[in-house]
């Protein structure tokens, strides 16, 4: 979860200064164009995030040798 957290405060941060810096758009027509981008974005990029965070868990178990990734005999 910090991982999608993170990405997507910094994609926002992104777009924020993008619509800024490159648009002349008043604040309500800036905050009805980026807030469902934002939020788009967020219910896009949640899965990927969690299938690298769980990859990174696994990655981290196999390396640290815990008991429950052996295989059985």
């Amino acid at each position: 979860m910090y991982l999608s957290a993170a990405v997507t405060q910094v994609f926002a941060a992104l777009m924020v200064f993008a619509v800024v810096l490159f648009t002349d758009w008043g604040v309500a027509v800036s905050l009805a164009v980026s807030i469902p981008v934002a939020l788009a974005f967020c219910v896009g990029f949640l899965p990927y995030s969690m299938g690298l965070w769980v990859a990174i868990e696994y990655w981290t178990d196999v390396k640290n040798r815990e008991p429950w990734v052996d295989p059985r005999a």
